[in-house]
């Protein structure tokens, strides 16, 4: 049987200031599949809450069903699904997301911030859209932008095993692969980073609430995810 192959948890980060983040309560990943063996890496399985990044197609091509979770299917950007391949470095590809979709952005954050934990975030491969989502999260949470950046760099070491999974349901003579959508270049991060970091509401956070994440909501959620 198959199992997620881009699943980790996201706690044990270092917080700007002191301490670090909490295990159990965001997890990111890959999409999961029918089947899909229970993980045992992951403090608690099934997770209290999905958010499900793909478009609509994507979700009905790869359905799966986790007894017990709360599943929300919320299309965060079209650009970003492996059947729309496009011409575009990966941090072009993220900045137009930022650009275009901030409040698909936010939202996707206040699904994670107003709902029980474990939250696990995924799209198909877990590394662009979900990169983007986590990275806002990581940092509004006061995980410096390196480490930030070093935990999208590590679905490298999974990419191979993504890309299986993905061409199991995708027909590469009809939907080519960008090789360089493959990649996981820090700099494509650190174009997210950037763009939530030094605009004009003052940090992550002032850039999700603008956009439309509860400000106490996301305090609160903060509050326990760095205790």
């Amino acid at each position: 049987m198959d199992s997620l192959v881009n699943l980790r948890d996201l706690g044990g980060l270092p917080v700007i200031g002191g301490g670090e983040t909490a295990h159990g309560m965001l997890y990111r990943s890959d999409a999961p599949h029918a089947g899909d063996l229970d993980p045992e890496h992951v403090p608690a399985w099934p997770p209290a809450t999905v958010v499900d990044l793909r478009m609509a197609k994507e979700a009905g091509r790869v359905p799966y069903d986790l007894p017990g979770a709360e599943r929300i299917l919320h299309p965060l950007h079209e650009a970003a699904a492996p059947e729309n391949i496009r011409d575009a470095e990966l941090g072009d590809l993220y900045r137009h997301i930022l650009d275009t979709a901030a409040d698909r952005v936010a939202s996707a954050a206040a699904h994670v911030v107003t709902r029980p934990a474990p939250a696990l975030v995924h799209c198909t491969a877990g590394k662009d859209r979900t990169g983007i989502v986590v990275a806002s999260l990581l940092l509004s949470a006061g995980v410096a932008p390196e480490d930030v950046i070093a935990d999208y760099v590590k679905t490298e070491a999974n990419m191979d095993a993504v890309t299986g999974r993905i061409l199991r349901h995708l027909d590469p003579a009809k939907t080519p692969v960008n090789a360089r959508w493959l990649l996981t270049p820090a700099e494509a991060m650190r174009e997210v980073v950037d763009a939530l970091t030094t605009s004009a509401h003052g940090d992550t956070a002032g850039w999700l609430v603008a956009h439309g994440t509860p400000a106490d909501a996301l305090a609160d959620w903060v509050g326990r995810f760095t205790s």
